[in-house]
């Protein structure tokens, strides 16, 4: 029996070592893109506010990994990184126990609720899950490809307008994405390190077509106050959630 166990040992190594192979060969070509694009790259989050975007993944994971942080220095907030976490009931999680994926966070200038936009081609790595109903758009083309969900059908008709609508069927990756309230978040599998620059790219080229009449139906939250900390509710509402100073 001692064998078994020796050839399970010696697979587990193999697999262990293959996989921190490829995490740094990925992170060299990744440093070597950036440094090619004039891009910043950092191992490490330098993002304060990357723990806290108001979607699960972030902020109520079990210690959620955020690594390999690209962005541009013109771009405030704009970013794309990679996002390893576990599941719920995990303990002492490693490395190997996580399920990583891409993302790019996309600042907005207004407090949207939440809403979909999921690529019937592709499964969301994230697990998000939808919310809401379905809310068929006008444009035929955008329908046979995306898939739109939303607590409030109008926030879903006036952020995906004619030009987001064209823009993200224009996209060169499969993503998600995940709108709440001051962020976009655009989710892919593991992406090689080319591919990484491109969802930044595709993050960019979004955040100058969302529609500026959102900021008119729902207007930003203070950052402090009686709106604080408003996506732990886990939904929109335009009341207070705490007393505020």
């Amino acid at each position: 029996m001692w064998w078994v166990i020796l050839a399970l040992g010696v697979v587990s190594a193999a697999v262990a070592g293959w996989r921190a192979w490829h995490r740094d060969r990925r992170q060299r070509a990744l440093l070597a893109a950036c440094w090619r694009s004039g891009l910043r790259f950092s191992v490490l989050d330098p993002f304060p506010d990357t723990s806290w975007l108001p979607f699960p993944l972030c902020g109520q994971a079990l210690d959620p990994w955020v690594m390999n942080v690209v962005w541009d220095r013109r771009d405030e907030g704009i970013r794309a990184f990679d996002l390893g976490v576990v599941g719920l009931h995990a303990e002492r999680p490693g490395i190997g126990d996580r399920r990583w994926m891409s993302c790019a966070a996309v600042p907005l200038p207004f407090s949207c609720p939440r809403l979909v936009i999921a690529s019937r081609a592709s499964i969301d790595p994230s697990d998000l899950g939808v919310v809401g109903a379905e809310v068929v758009l006008e444009l035929e083309t955008f329908n046979r490809r995306f898939r739109v969900f939303a607590s409030d059908a109008h926030a879903a008709v006036a952020f995906c307008d004619q030009r987001m609508m064209r823009a993200l069927m224009a996209l060169p990756l499969d993503v998600a994405i995940h709108v709440n309230e001051h962020v976009m978040l655009l989710v892919a599998p593991l992406l090689e390190a080319g591919e990484v620059l491109v969802l930044l790219e595709a993050a960019r080229g979004l955040s100058r077509v969302v529609p500026p009449v959102v900021a008119s139906l729902y207007p930003p939250r203070p950052a402090t106050g009686p709106h604080e900390d408003r996506w732990l509710q886990g939904r929109w509402s335009s009341e207070p959630t705490g007393t505020g100073d």
